[in-house]
């Protein structure tokens, strides 16, 4: 990919409308009393730009090296996730098809190029020959010293894989101009001098034609991720998207898996970090409760549900550590009312247990804290904020998965 200009923003920046016209970008934006914010994390290539969008609370210098490999973790992360049957990131509709991409890719690691033969038969008197069909259905002379076939029918064998294998050509090869940024694809040349590809939506056509006559499961997956490849890429041509509009359930996902490698206790309400080996955090399904409150306002409707982000319960110790994760910072600027009533419903049930509630926010910073609410004088409650280096919580993730 030749060089081009890179623009960096910020998950929640404010943008310009003519930025965001020329980016095409309206449906990634948030728009509140007339001013438009970036809303989403990863990357777009349009032509001969290239824009970043980097979450909050995340710093990268002016370095294009530093830019890259800063992104290149984010998509990693992004294409991981996305690729996954599991996952809550689907994608949007025009983005970069990197699950379809993978499933080829790892055919052709596991198969190489799709190969596949047919036979037929033909009339000749040279190769691999058929006798029964000889002698079913060939002119039969009679001679002296016994009975002549002529002609005999030849087995042969073709190739009838060509169209699928080209097909994986250019799709392995297309996605190789983007390996610069997404470290799960692979470098693939090849020099294509097939000019059906000048024409996508007749190869996609031709490709939806043939699925039928694949019975195979290896072979319909194949077909089905070179077909959301080149439709992804008839439509798209030279614009790129990868990227997420929930990084919120990212961050979620990524520091419950730093508080399980890297939680140790908490003391004077800060965490001690190190090696975590047993205080392991989950979150656990959907609960219903009811409260005074709420029973008021249902007026006997279904019973208000609740659900923890992280918590470990430590039964030995009477002790319970309750975690609620936050991305966006306008959520922890009043008081978290959904927090409190966690402590209390916790509270009904261990009486006995000592709870610590927090809440975790990311931040380009070092760890620090901020106490939030602080009620221990009138029952019991304190929450506490806990800022998390973004970077370090990165790095930790695009190891582990």
């Amino acid at each position: 990919m030749s060089q081009q200009e890179i623009r960096v923003v910020n998950d929640g920046q404010t943008v310009d409308k003519d930025f965001v016209n020329s980016w095409e970008i309206f449906d990634y934006c948030d728009q509140y009393n007339g001013s438009l914010t970036i809303s989403f994390v990863g990357a777009i290539i349009k032509n001969d730009k290239i824009l970043f969008s980097f979450p909050k609370h995340y710093k990268v210098d002016n370095d294009e090296y530093n830019q890259i490999s800063c992104m290149k973790q984010i998509l990693y992360i992004l294409s991981k996730s996305k690729a996954s049957y599991a996952s809550f990131d689907k994608g949007i509709k025009g983005e970069f098809p990197i699950k379809a991409y993978l499933g080829i890719l790892m055919h052709y690691k596991k198969y190489g190029l799709y190969l596949s033969n047919e036979q037929y038969y033909e009339n000749g008197y040279a190769g691999n020959i058929d006798w029964n069909r000889t002698i079913n259905k060939s002119n039969k002379i009679i001679q002296k010293k016994g009975v002549m076939f002529f002609p005999f029918t030849i087995k042969r064998t073709r190739d009838k894989s060509v169209f699928i294998s080209e097909c994986m050509n250019y799709a392995l090869s297309d996605a190789s101009r983007y390996k610069k940024f997404i470290n799960t694809i692979m470098p693939y040349e090849y020099n294509n001098e097939n000019n059906i590809f000048k024409n996508l939506r007749y190869v996609l056509n031709e490709l939806k034609r043939i699925r039928n006559l694949y019975f195979k499961d290896i072979e319909k997956r194949l077909i089905n991720n070179l077909i959301e490849y080149i439709e992804w890429k008839s439509i798209t041509r030279d614009n790129f998207r990868l990227i997420t509009l929930k990084f919120e359930n990212y961050w979620e996902v990524m520091i419950n898996e730093y508080l399980n490698d890297g939680f140790c206790r908490i003391e004077e309400d800060q965490i001690i970090w190190g090696e975590n080996k047993q205080d392991k955090f989950s979150k656990p399904e959907m609960e219903c409760v009811e409260s005074v409150e709420k029973r008021l306002q249902h007026s006997g409707k279904s019973p208000y549900k609740i659900q923890y982000d992280h918590i470990f319960i430590d039964d030995d110790n009477h002790k319970i550590v309750l975690f609620d994760s936050k991305y966006f910072n306008a959520e922890v600027d009043q008081l978290n009312y959904k927090q409190l009533f966690y402590h209390y419903n916790l509270k009904q049930k261990y009486p006995e247990f000592l709870i610590y509630n927090g809440l975790l926010l990311p931040t380009e910073k070092n760890y620090y804290t901020k106490i939030h609410v602080d009620r221990t004088d009138l029952d019991g409650v304190k929450i506490v904020e806990h800022y998390i280096n973004l970077k370090l919580v990165l790095d930790h993730y695009s190891r582990i998965i």
